[in-house]
């Protein structure tokens, strides 16, 4: 299955076909996180709950980053 990147305004998207998302289970207004790696990318579905919280700690780790640096020397 191929996919091609298309322009939507200021954005880029990649239409997925339907039948990987049925293979997958997922459908339109499910939230995706991306992990980068050398050699492509990953797509994981996540719930928007669990999303929420790692946005909640992503924000106190760059906001405490000396004190957890300082923590981990302990």
């Amino acid at each position: 299955m191929t996919s091609k990147i298309q322009k939507l305004g200021d954005r880029r998207i990649v239409a997925l076909p339907p039948e990987l998302l049925a293979e997958l289970g997922w459908d339109a207004g499910d939230v995706l996180t991306a992990e980068i790696f050398e050699d492509g990318i990953k797509f994981v579905r996540t719930s928007g709950k669990h999303n929420e919280a790692l946005q909640i700690a992503r924000k106190a780790m760059k906001k405490y980053r000396s004190a957890f640096e300082a923590l981990a020397k302990l």
